[in-house]
């Protein structure tokens, strides 16, 4: 498998989606988004796709390039990824 990041490999086992999640419930707005750490994007991702009930890896690698590479410095808390997500990504 080619990865473009690392930390991609700890998202295979666990992208199995739980049920839809509410959307407020995880993704807080005073909680602020560190692109930079690569254990919480990990932890978005799955939050995300168990928001979205979406299981792909193939998915996740596209969340993780998205950003990494597309996330407007703007976007500062974990509400405000999801919401950028919600309008820009394309699955």
């Amino acid at each position: 498998m080619n990865l473009r990041f690392s930390f991609t490999k700890s998202l295979q086992p666990a992208v199995m989606a739980h049920g839809a999640l509410k959307k407020g419930s995880v993704f807080a707005e005073d909680r602020l988004f560190n692109w930079k750490e690569s254990t919480e994007i990990v932890s978005f991702i799955k939050r995300y796709m168990d928001y979205k009930g979406w299981m792909s890896p193939i998915t996740a690698k596209k969340l993780e390039w998205e950003i990494k590479t597309r996330l407007p410095y703007t976007v500062k808390t974990h509400y405000d990824v999801m919401v950028w997500l919600d309008a820009n990504f394309k699955r």
